[in-house]
């Protein structure tokens, strides 16, 4: 693999999928080191807290969302009108979402705390997250996460 490609993998494994610099270097088969010095003239850190501001800010606009869509079939439900079809499947839908992110975000945290701990249960833990940000946004994160 070209080192540009590779570069742009393991800031994508870094950034996105949360893995530790030893589990990327392990899975791409690279020094840590190098892994390290990618990242560190690569802005990494701040592209991964950038990522995950935009991964809440996406949770909270849902949440709020969620949270409107209710109101709604609340006020229609108390003035003895039924609530749309329309309005019930989308609620419905942004519902089952939200479980996903919440599954998600779990994932991702359990990701964190295992990538002090070992690199193996947080790979594990990374294609379950990964599996299940696909499920919930339909977009895959890897060609090979989660397979």
């Amino acid at each position: 693999m070209k080192k540009v490609l590779l570069n742009d993998t393991a800031q994508r494994m870094y950034v996105e999928d949360m893995m530790t610099f030893e589990a990327i270097a392990a899975e791409l088969s690279l020094s840590e080191r190098t892994v390290r010095n990618w990242a560190g003239a690569g802005n990494w850190d701040a592209k991964r807290k950038k990522f995950r501001e935009f991964q809440e800010s996406l949770h909270d606009d849902a949440r709020e969302i969620a949270t409107l869509l209710a109101q709604k079939i609340k006020e229609q439900l108390q003035s003895d009108q039924m609530p749309s079809r329309d309005l019930l499947n989308s609620f419905t839908k942004i519902a089952a979402s939200m479980i996903r992110m919440r599954d998600y975000e779990k994932a991702i945290s359990a990701d964190e705390a295992a990538n002090d701990a070992e690199s193996k249960v947080a790979e594990k833990s990374q294609k379950n997250a990964a599996e299940i940000f696909k499920q919930t946004f339909g977009v895959e994160l890897t060609d090979d996460i989660g397979s």
